[in-house]
């Protein structure tokens, strides 16, 4: 929880743990957020949700933004951490704070918020896929000047079928029509993975394979998506940072 200091503080609510690998190379999905977000003289907590640890309503006040990880789990799940979870980001909502989700939190912002989230009908996506932006996306202050289409890494096999009352669809691709959502400036939504460099997604790639999650055609695709496309890591990263930031 935050202490008594006077600079900015954000939370990272950690819904989901990494793969060894990426546990010891980056220190899981709660510090790949921060190490993409942090700038000097801020104060980041990581509160493992997943463990049905949450901030008190007085707490949640003592933060500036917050940022949702992704997950194993699935945001339509049940479970009693996933359904406070969801009480959390209402309360949020309500007091009009700076929430950033990505993948599972894209999602579980979506259904905590009155969307609908659940399992893809197209399946996995896995790799690198162009994300076509909207207008809406390009007229936003945290996203001016930005190319049509961003390539971003994807990793998911549910998505978003139905956007919260208010919101905005700011980008879609080819198998999922809402990459990126927002509910006015206080609430984004991204399907992707900007906190993910190349590495990442090809060990999850191969565990997933590994596991008998996905075929190895479809590996072998995923594989060829990121080995052959440069994603566009820097660009949805600023648009994270600006988001949250001002």
């Amino acid at each position: 929880m935050p202490d008594d200091g006077s600079s900015t503080r954000f939370a990272v609510f950690l819904a989901g743990y990494s793969s060894s690998y990426s546990q010891e190379k980056y220190g899981g999905y709660g510090q790949m957020c921060i190490d993409m977000l942090r700038d000097p003289g801020e104060t980041w907590d990581i509160i493992p949700v997943l463990e049905g640890m949450f901030p008190s309503h007085q707490q949640l006040d003592e933060y500036d933004g917050f940022v949702l990880t992704g997950s194993r789990h699935d945001a339509h799940g049940n479970e009693e951490w996933i359904l406070q979870l969801c009480d959390v980001l209402r309360v949020l909502h309500g007091k009009q704070r700076k929430v950033l989700g990505i993948c599972f939190g894209h999602q579980i912002l979506a259904r905590a918020l009155g969307g609908m989230t659940g399992r893809a009908s197209v399946g996995w996506e896995l790799g690198i896929r162009d994300v076509t932006i909207t207008e809406a996306l390009m007229s936003k202050p945290y996203a001016l000047n930005l190319h049509p289409v961003l390539k971003i890494i994807e990793s998911h096999q549910d998505q978003v079928s139905e956007i919260p009352l208010g919101g905005e669809l700011l980008g879609s691709s080819e198998r999922t029509r809402i990459e990126i959502f927002a509910v006015g400036n206080h609430i984004l939504g991204i399907q992707g993975h900007p906190e993910f460099q190349e590495d990442v997604i090809l060990d999850l790639i191969e565990s997933r394979l590994a596991l008998g999650l996905i075929s190895e055609e479809m590996a072998n695709n995923a594989k060829m998506s990121v080995q052959e496309t440069k994603p566009d890591v820097e660009a949805l990263q600023n648009i994270c940072k600006k988001f949250l930031k001002n």
